[in-house]
């Protein structure tokens, strides 16, 4: 059984709906794993989202593989492999048991069974502002480039349970992020920021810690049909 694979029960209690063992393993281990990569990156000369993003894949397998995880950590994942233009999520979570790891009602081998979102918060650029949560408009152009909107579009993880999105603050702190994406998502609600899809107070950031070198919210994110658990794993590059 995965249970006995590995220590899968956080020590920590998450308020609301009760969480699937295996996600709180991961989101776990990506907490403590961001940790180290803050320590190792904070002021790097490595600015850019893909950069972090791949330094970030090879902290996370080494650890995995050195500490006998049972899944591994895949750049770039293809939401739809049958497709050549299929939506690429930046991290996707896939596990290393035969017998797969079970979310919900359905068993996962071969496919990312939790997906990993990364975005800069700070020195973007006014028209790139607000990127972590929605996209902008480019020569007349929506650019569906917004994390937590692509999720909610089902681009990313849109069969999925549970997601994650990674935030390199480059800029400012915690507290200014959490409060400047908590006040865009009573915008987008008043219909006062453009968006293609519905937002509601459900979408807002809840605090789970903030400390000096991560911290952590969680959203309980509105789709079309239904909603997708996200938690927001953040790291203090500046």
């Amino acid at each position: 059984m995965l249970a006995d694979t590995h220590k899968f029960m956080a020590s920590g209690k998450i308020e609301g709906p009760k969480i699937d063992a295996p996600i709180i393993a991961v989101v776990d281990f990506v907490e403590r794993i961001l940790i180290t990569f803050s320590d190792k990156y904070v002021d790097s000369d490595i600015k850019n989202e893909k950069g972090l993003t791949q330094k970030l894949v090879l902290i996370l397998n080494s650890h995995a593989v050195r500490e006998y995880y049972p899944f591994w950590f895949d750049k770039e994942y293809m939401e739809i492999p049958e497709r050549g233009d299929s939506p690429q999520v930046d991290i996707g979570t896939i596990t290393t048991l035969e017998e797969g790891i079970v979310i919900g009602s359905k068993t996962y081998t071969d496919e990312s069974f939790f997906s990993l979102e990364a975005k800069r918060l700070g020195n973007l650029g006014k028209k790139r502002s607000k990127e972590y949560l929605i996209g902008r408009y480019e020569n007349e152009k929506y650019i569906h480039c917004g994390g937590v909107e692509r999720f909610k579009q089902g681009k990313h993880g849109r069969n999925l349970k549970y997601g994650a999105i990674i935030g390199y603050v480059q800029e400012h702190d915690f507290i200014y992020w959490y409060g400047s994406i908590n006040s865009w998502i009573d915008d987008l609600i008043q219909k006062n920021l453009y968006s293609p899809v519905p937002w509601l107070l459900k979408d807002k950031l809840k605090k789970d810690y903030i400390r000096s070198t991560t911290a952590k919210f969680i959203s309980i994110t509105s789709r079309k049909n239904n909603f997708i658990t996200l938690f927001h794993l953040w790291a203090r590059l500046n």
